[in-house]
């Protein structure tokens, strides 16, 4: 789903508070992205298979997709 479609924005409002403000939405989507890189979940991924964990599943792309949504126009 393209995260600056009418639907995507109907999911984020079920996720977060619908009343955030565009500052409060572009703020929380900066602190997201910090914290978002498909590579050191890859990292910690083969982390884990290198110490005999099960991998966990991806979630970077959930998250970019969140960020994407936060950021675009309402």
């Amino acid at each position: 789903m393209d995260p600056a479609s009418p639907q995507a924005q109907r999911v984020v409002d079920l996720i977060l508070d619908p009343g955030l403000s565009v500052a409060e939405r572009r703020a929380l989507a900066d602190q997201l992205a910090t914290f978002t890189d498909v590579r050191v979940e890859r990292y910690w991924r083969l982390m884990g298979v290198l110490n005999g964990h099960p991998p966990f599943p991806p979630a970077a792309a959930a998250y970019e997709w969140l960020i994407a949504a936060l950021r675009a126009e309402r």
